[in-house]
């Protein structure tokens, strides 16, 4: 998207990056507060729905606007498009069983990664060969998109009876004793709406969730930063001959992550047990690549530390997608996953306002990942600190028990 707005559109990287990426993050933010009240109590596919024709309205504005202007708007309809992914992962789970949400995950990410490897190696292929344009590329984009549009349309829907079926065979009904089952939508809604704030209090209880879902929200902020301006970073180290293999490792990188993480089911971890420890180790590794990312010139180490932070990423975020999905006790999929993002929209909005927006500090392209850098070392220090504090607990704990056989 930025070549072909940089170099067809004419629109400078300064112009992008301070004038017309920002807007996609206040979008996304304030598109994801509805959304994920609103996911579980449309039941999905009509958010799914919305996704499509989101994303349908991108691609039939850059290819048919020219301004800057019209570019902004791509990134507010590019921001609802990405609100509304949430209801996709909150579908598949509420239609299978919950011993299958491992697989379910492991897989889902992995076909995500395939389209995502195939749609890059396809554009490069058209390009390098000249096979077609820029344009092209958004005109096969667009009818995608259509196909995609059908298929959201036609996907089967979600029953209401199906979702409170669900939640009595969690033992996880209704909170009030008073209350009964909902005879009809009407009285699912109002149910749900009723019980949002308990069901709410019920998941961020729950340390386990709450460990994992920190790590989602920061890391989602960290990596959403990246992947917005990567573009920008290596541009400002290529030549225009060299801008041909970034598509090259925009495909590489979903397909080492689709092998990553189909490899992920053939290892069982007791993620209470090394959770923390993990996590840790997978914060040190992002701050260790993006550390050399931000002070190499070279572009293939460039290359090569970027596609290990985003294999890295997605192999972190399906552990911890399947992790919150399988602790759930309430069909509230479209609560948690949309406020996690929420939280990391949140973060997201204020480091780009301070960081990237003309309107903040408007820092240059490679001070930027200098930022997000460090940002990443907050985070293993925020995990390496709660493994420190659950060794600690425990140890103390033995002590005690040991005190107490003796005495």
């Amino acid at each position: 998207m930025f070549v072909y707005q940089n170099t067809v559109m004419n629109i400078s990287a300064e112009v992008l990056n301070g004038d017309v990426y920002p807007y996609w993050t206040y979008s996304y933010l304030t598109a994801l507060v509805p959304v994920f009240i609103l996911t579980d109590l449309l039941l999905y596919k009509p958010v799914l729905i919305l996704e499509s024709l989101s994303y349908i309205a991108v691609w039939l504005l850059l290819i048919f606007g020219r301004a800057v202007w019209t570019q902004q708007l791509v990134e507010l309809f590019y921001g609802w498009a990405t609100a509304t992914e949430i209801a996709y992962f909150a579908y598949i789970y509420v239609k299978v069983d919950k011993e299958h949400f491992a697989r379910v995950t492991l897989w889902i990410r992995a076909a995500l990664q395939s389209g995502r490897c195939l749609g890059y190696l396809l554009s490069q292929i058209i390009i390098i060969f000249g096979l077609g344009s820029y344009l092209t590329l958004n005109y096969l984009s667009l009818g995608s998109l259509c196909i995609t549009f059908v298929f959201a349309f036609i996907l089967p829907s979600v029953r209401w009876e199906e979702v409170v079926e669900r939640d009595v065979a969690n033992k996880e009904t209704l909170p009030l004793s008073n209350s009964k089952q909902p005879e009809c939508y009407r009285e699912f809604v109002s149910m749900k709406l009723r019980t949002l704030w308990i069901d709410f209090k019920r998941i961020y209880s729950d340390i386990f969730l709450v460990k994992w879902s920190l790590w989602w929200a920061m890391t989602t902020c960290g990596n959403l930063m990246i992947s917005n301006y990567i573009q920008t970073l290596w541009a400002n180290n290529q030549t225009e001959e060299s801008q041909k293999y970034n598509g090259f490792v925009e495909a590489l990188t979903p397909l080492i992550a689709v092998v990553v993480i189909l490899l992920l089911q053939l290892k069982r971890v007791d993620w209470n047990l090394w959770g923390e420890l993990c996590l840790t180790i997978a914060a040190l590794a992002d701050f260790g690549l993006l550390f050399v990312l931000s002070k190499t010139s070279n572009l293939y180490v460039m290359y090569g530390c970027y596609a290990a932070f985003r294999v890295l990423y997605q192999a972190m975020i399906t552990i911890s997608q399947f992790n919150l999905a399988n602790r759930l006790v309430v069909q509230s999929f479209g609560l948690i996953f949309g406020f996690n993002t929420l939280v990391a929209l949140a973060l997201q909005a204020v480091m780009t306002i301070v960081v990237v927006d003309k309107r903040g500090l408007g820092i240059e392209i490679q001070p930027q990942f200098v930022v997000y850098t460090y940002y990443h070392l907050c985070i293993a220090a925020i995990f390496l600190g709660a493994t420190a504090f659950r060794i600690g607990r425990e140890g103390c704990a033995r002590i005690k028990a040991k005190i107490h056989r003796l005495r």
